[in-house]
């Protein structure tokens, strides 16, 4: 009864590492954005591919002469849990979160504005920052038909071969009975 109980325990571990690694694939890149000369948010149309969860971000490098960047995240079709964060140079090479529980429902798709706090203070004609962003990538789901169709047609298939195989088992049986036996007068 005991021995059970712990195979049932380990069963269900089992499945649960199986369900954990298929659900979270993470990928960090590093990635540079330039800045808007006019102070404003800049364009990035660099979309990731997500699908959920946290996504942190480590500046390395921040855009010459600013003493404040500010990022935010925004998922394509709009979304939840994007908050503007701010980093300062005392954040160079620390780990932010800069979205938390991040739902992705219906487009998993993200990108990252940023712009300068104090662009005043900017000393370069091209500025940009660069940093280390890490996510969850969205893994399309497998497309389960052609597996259900081999579970569908495959019993069909053994069943109308052994009903087949049954028949002609049954005449050969008769042709060979009728040939070996004596014939009546």
């Amino acid at each position: 009864m005991t021995s059970n109980k712990i195979f049932k325990t380990y069963l269900l571990i089992f499945f649960l590492f199986i369900s954990l690694s298929y659900h979270v694939d993470a990928k960090c890149e590093e990635i540079t954005n330039g800045l808007r000369t006019d102070g404003n948010w800049n364009d990035n149309d660099n979309f990731y591919s997500f699908s959920g969860g946290n996504i942190t971000f480590t500046l390395t490098d921040m855009p010459c002469g600013a003493s404040t960047l500010l990022i935010q995240v925004v998922s394509q079709s709009g979304g939840g849990n994007f908050n503007v964060r701010t980093f300062t140079n005392n954040d160079l090479n620390v780990v932010k979160n800069i979205g938390v529980n991040v739902i992705a429902d219906k487009q998993r798709l993200f990108r990252i504005q940023a712009k300068v706090d104090d662009f005043v203070n900017i000393n370069c004609p091209n500025p940009s920052f660069s940093g280390e962003l890490c996510y969850s990538k969205y893994v399309e789901p497998p497309d389960c038909k052609k597996e259900r169709d081999i579970a569908i047609g495959v019993p069909i298939a053994t069943a109308i071969i052994g009903v087949i195989g049954g028949i002609l088992g049954v005449l050969i049986k008769q042709y060979f009975d009728s040939r070996n036996s004596p014939s009546t007068p």
